[in-house]
């Protein structure tokens, strides 16, 4: 029997997100905001997609018990991903397999985050600075992972060019099962109005490509 192509691993964690995540209400990631029981009551009055508090991996994969508890699902929570920051292959998929031990649905790699914990670890939309080495890094992730992976966006790095559509391309090339775009680069931080006009192209730009990543 021959094995599966990468390429077929990626169509299939892409559809099958897709298919979790089309027309439903998302609650979206919120630091020192999204915890447990906020979630629970979200998703009491409709939310269907639910996603933790970022975690460090790093952390998280030392033990801290903080991030071990950003794992935990509520029982009402339908589809539930886990937020992980990570600049590291191997980092990224031990975090993804605890998430899948902890009983997550997918993982989603933030990009975007635009604060100086972050970033002045080369993590959240610092790494919008070289789409090369993020694709590296997705494709990484993506094949040790047990669970699809998502990222997470911006328009450009704090103080770089929007390169928003060459980092999406790269993306799905890498596998990611989907992306998710703030509509603002790391500088404006959440002060502006989101570019929806360059999220609608970065849209067509997918479909164009095939389609499939939500």
């Amino acid at each position: 029997v021959a094995a599966e192509s990468t390429g077929d691993c990626d169509r299939r964690a892409m559809s099958s997100l897709s298919s979790r995540l089309s027309g439903q209400m998302v609650l979206a990631p919120l630091t020192r905001g999204g915890n447990l029981p906020f979630r629970r009551l979200c998703a009491e009055f409709g939310a269907e997609v639910t996603l933790g508090e970022m975690i460090f991996a790093r952390q998280l994969l030392k033990g801290d018990v903080i991030e071990r508890a950003r794992l935990r699902r509520a029982s009402n929570e339908q589809v539930f991903g886990v937020q992980i920051a990570t600049n590291d292959v191997e980092e990224g998929v031990g975090a993804a397999k605890l998430a899948a031990a902890a009983g997550a649905d997918w993982v989603d790699l933030n990009c975007g985050c635009p604060i100086h914990e972050a970033t002045r670890r080369g993590l959240g939309s610092a790494m919008l600075r070289q789409p090369v080495r993020l694709e590296r890094l997705v494709r990484g992730i993506a094949a040790g992972s047990p669970l699809p992976v998502s990222v997470k966006v911006r328009l450009a790095s704090e103080g770089g060019d929007v390169n928003v559509r060459e980092v999406v391309g790269r993306l799905r090339a890498a596998g990611a099962a989907a992306v998710t775009i703030h509509g603002r680069t790391a500088e404006a931080r959440y002060s502006k109005a989101a570019d929806w006009r360059l999220i609608a192209e970065c849209v067509e730009d997918n479909a164009e490509a095939g389609g499939g990543m939500p």
